[in-house]
C-alpha cells in the first residue's frame, strides 16, 4: 500500500496549465459500447505540467541603492530566468534531448526585511554564537595582499537553528510564505553589532565510521544552508518550508574558496565587505549581478527546480511497485569484515523517504573475488582495459562490461526493480585513487545501469563507510543530480562548479546527501519536491501511453469504471500539484496509473517493463555521476 495515500501537505496558490499533444480519445467505436470520454488523461498523448511558480527573495541587512554593497533591483532581476523546462540530463550527453514534462514560469517577489525583523534576526544570531578560533580560511584571507580588512574574531553559528528561526518567524513578521521557495540573502556586516562568523552543522556524523565532518573539517564551515524537511531526524523543521539562506557576511569559507581575493580558481563571490574593491582578481563591483547569479544558477537551477541526471522513470511503461538495492560486496581485504560498513536499516529508510511511492528494501551479499572478476577490477585500477577495443579501450567501462555480461549471477529477482550495486573493499589505501563511487549508465543511451562503491582503510580513516556512498549513488541512479551541477534551460547549458560557475559549489551547502559536503545523510525538501514532480509527470504520461493500447482495443468499454476512476485521480493529481502539494500529486498520479494498469489487465492488454539496449557508445567518466575524495572533498 502506498505510504502516502493518507498524507496531504499544505497548499499555496499556483497555476497549472496543461498541454496535451493528442486528443482525449481519438478512437471510434461505431456500433459498440464506447469507453468513457476522459477529461484529464489523454490516450497516447503527452501532458506537460506548466507551473507558474513564485520565488521569494528576501534581503536581510541589505539596502536598495546604487552603492557597491547595495541592491539594484533592476540589475538583480535582469539575471534571473523567466522559465524552465526540465530535461533528463545524461541522455542529452548522447544528443537525445528529452523533456520530462515538468516546466515552470517564475514570478519573483523581492522583499527587503524591515528593521524589526533584522533586529530580531541578528539579535538571535548573537545569542546562539559560540566563540571559536579563526577558521583556516579566515587565516588565509588575512594574508591576501589585496584584502579590504583583517578578520580578528570568529564565531560558530548553528545553521539548522538559523533555518528554524527563519521558518518560525518570517511569515508572521514580514508576511512572506516560506512554504513557497524562498531565498534569504543575508548581510550582517552592514550593522554595528556585526560579528565575524561561520555556520556549522555538527549533529550528523557518518553512520558507519562515526566521523563528524561538520565538527572536524575546516572545509565544512559554511556560508549557506537550507532545504531541511519537516521530519528530518536531527533537525526537522516540524512543518513544510522551502528555505535556503546565503550569507556573504559569513566566512569566508573553504568550500566555495571565496577567501581568495588575489587569485581564485574560478568565478567566486567574495565576502560582502570586498564589494567596491577593484584590486582583487576581478573588480568586485556588481553585487546585484553576483547575487542574481547565485539565485539563478544555484537556488533555482540546482536546488528548487532542478533537472534529473538520469530518467527517473524506472523500466517504463510497467513502473515498479517494489525496489530493491541489491548490494554485492567484493571482500578484497579478507582481514576486515566490510559488511559492517553497510547500515542496511538506514539505506532503505533514507531512499524510501525519496521513493515514497515505492517499497524499498536492501539485500547485502558477498560476491567471490576471483578469476575474471579480479582481473577486471585490476584492469579498472591500472586504467588498462581488459576488453581491448570493445568500449574503445576505455578501462573505466570495464566494471560495466563485466557485470553487464554476468548480471544474471548477481540479481535475485526479489523485487519489481533491482538497483545492482557492486561494492569493493580493498586492502590498499586509496586503491581506486580516492574514488568513492559512481552510478554508471548503459554506455549507449544515457540510461542508468549499475552502481559501484569503493572503500579501503584510508578512506575509512578519512571518515567514509559504504552507507552514505550507496545512498548517494542510488540517488543518482533514480535520477537525482548533485546540488553543485545541473542544467540551465534558457541558455541550454549543462554546468558544473568550475570556471564561470565555480560559485555553484555553494549549492552543496544544503541539507542533502546529494551534496559532497558530508554534513547529512538525508534527502532535502528540494529533493523530495523534485522527485514528486518527476513522479507525477511519469505516472500520468505512462498512463497515457498504456491508454493508447486500451482505447485501441474493442474491449475498452469493459474497463469503463476503472478508466473513469483513473481520470478522476489524474484530475486530483493536477489539483494537488497546483497547490504545491507535490507528494499528494504524485500519490494521485500513481493511483491513476494503477487504475490504468488494472484496466489493461482486465481486457488483456499486455504491459511490460522496458529492456535496456545492448549497443554501446564511447565516453569517459563524468563528474556528474562519478564521486570521489578529490580536492574538494579532501579539504581539511
Amino acid at each position: 500500500m502506498d505510504k502516502l495515500l493518507k498524507k496531504f501537505l499544505g497548499a499555496a496558490t499556483v497555476l497549472v496549465l496543461v498541454a496535451a499533444l493528442l486528443p482525449a480519445t481519438g478512437v471510434a467505436f461505431a456500433g459498440k459500447s464506447a469507453p468513457p470520454t476522459l477529461t484529464t488523461l489523454q490516450p497516447g498523448g503527452f501532458r506537460s505540467l506548466e507551473q507558474d511558480l513564485t520565488v521569494n527573495v528576501v534581503f536581510v541587512g541589505y539596502e536598495q541603492g546604487a552603492g557597491y554593497q547595495d541592491i539594484d533591483e533592476t540589475a538583480f532581476l535582469a539575471g534571473l530566468p523567466a522559465s524552465y523546462r526540465t530535461i533528463n540530463r545524461y541522455p542529452y550527453f548522447y544528443g537525445n534531448k528529452q523533456f520530462l514534462g515538468v516546466d515552470f514560469t517564475y514570478d519573483y517577489n523581492l522583499v527587503f526585511a524591515d528593521t524589526a525583523f533584522e533586529d530580531a534576526f541578528f539579535g538571535y544570531l548573537d545569542t546562539i554564537k559560540v566563540s571559536k578560533p579563526l577558521s583556516l580560511t579566515q587565516v588565509w584571507y588575512n594574508v591576501e595582499a589585496n584584502r579590504s580588512l583583517d578578520i580578528t574574531e570568529n564565531y560558530w553559528i548553528d545553521a539548522p537553528s538559523v533555518e528554524q528561526w527563519l521558518a518560525d518567524n518570517t511569515s508572521s513578521m514580514i508576511g512572506v510564505d516560506t512554504s513557497q521557495y524562498t531565498i534569504f540573502f543575508i548581510n550582517w556586516y552592514s550593522r554595528p553589532d556585526f560579528k565575524f562568523h561561520v555556520y556549522t552543522k555538527t549533529d550528523e556524523p557518518d553512520p558507519d565510521t562515526g566521523y563528524n565532518f561538520g565538527e572536524l573539517r575546516e572545509s565544512r564551515k559554511v556560508i549557506a544552508w537550507g532545504g531541511t524537511t519537516p521530519d528530518d531526524e536531527e533537525s526537522g523543521l516540524g512543518s513544510l518550508h522551502r528555505i535556503w539562506f546565503y550569507d556573504l557576511s559569513a566566512g569566508p569559507d573553504y568550500w566555495t574558496d571565496n577567501y581568495a581575493i588575489d587569485a581564485a580558481p574560478g568565478y567566486t563571490m567574495p565576502p560582502i565587505w570586498e564589494y567596491g574593491n577593484m584590486a582583487g582578481y576581478r573588480p568586485f563591483d556588481d553585487l546585484s549581478g553576483d547575487l542574481g547569479k547565485v539565485a539563478r544558477y544555484v537556488a533555482i537551477d540546482l536546488l528548487f527546480t532542478t533537472s534529473p541526471l538520469y530518467k527517473p522513470a524506472l523500466s517504463p511503461p510497467k513502473l515498479p511497485e517494489t525496489v530493491q538495492v541489491d548490494i554485492n560486496l567484493y571482500q578484497i581485504d579478507p582481514s576486515f569484515d566490510a559488511t559492517t560498513l553497510f547500515d542496511t536499516d538506514l539505506i532503505p529508510q533514507e531512499l524510501g523517504e525519496l521513493l515514497a511511492h515505492n517499497s524499498v528494501s536492501v539485500d547485502l551479499a558477498e560476491a567471490p573475488f576471483k578469476s575474471r572478476a579480479e582481473d577486471v577490477y585490476n584492469c579498472f585500477i591500472i586504467d588498462i582495459s581488459c576488453y581491448g577495443s570493445r568500449l574503445f579501450g576505455i578501462a573505466f567501462g570495464d566494471l560495466f562490461l563485466y557485470h553487464n555480461d554476468h548480471l544474471i549471477d548477481y540479481l535475485d529477482g526479489d523485487a519489481d526493480y533491482e538497483v545492482p550495486v557492486f561494492g569493493y573493499y580493498d586492502s590498499e589505501p586509496f586503491a581506486a585513487g580516492g574514488l568513492l563511487g559512481f552510478a554508471d549508465d548503459d554506455w549507449a543511451t544515457g540510461t542508468q545501469s549499475y552502481v559501484f562503491a569503493f572503500d579501503d582503510p584510508a578512506l575509512q580513516a578519512s571518515g567514509y563507510g559504504f552507507s552514505s556512498t550507496v545512498i548517494h549513488e542510488v540517488g543518482h541512479h533514480i535520477g537525482m543530480s548533485h546540488p553543485h551541477d545541473g542544467y540551465d534551460y534558457e541558455t541550454d547549458t549543462d554546468f558544473g562548479p568550475d570556471g564561470d560557475f565555480y560559485f555553484a559549489w555553494s549549492g552543496d551547502e544544503s541539507n542533502t546527501i546529494m551534496s559532497y559536503i558530508d554534513l547529512n545523510w538525508d534527502f532535502s525538501q528540494f529533493d523530495r519536491d523534485n522527485m514528486n514532480r518527476y513522479t507525477t509527470a511519469i505516472y500520468l504520461n505512462q498512463a497515457n501511453a498504456i491508454l493508447a493500447d486500451i482505447y485501441a482495443s474493442s474491449k475498452a468499454a469493459q474497463a469503463g469504471s476503472l478508466l473513469t476512476s483513473a481520470d478522476n485521480h489524474a484530475a486530483q493529481a493536477l489539483t494537488a500539484y497546483a497547490a504545491m502539494d507535490y507528494a499528494g500529486a504524485a500519490m494521485h498520479a500513481k493511483l491513476a496509473y494503477l487504475d490504468v494498469l488494472a484496466a489493461a489487465a482486465q481486457i488483456n492488454v499486455k504491459v511490460e517493463p522496458q529492456s535496456w539496449q545492448a549497443d554501446y557508445k564511447a565516453k569517459g567518466e563524468s563528474s556528474k555521476f562519478v564521486d570521489s575524495v578529490d580536492y574538494q572533498r579532501s579539504k581539511p
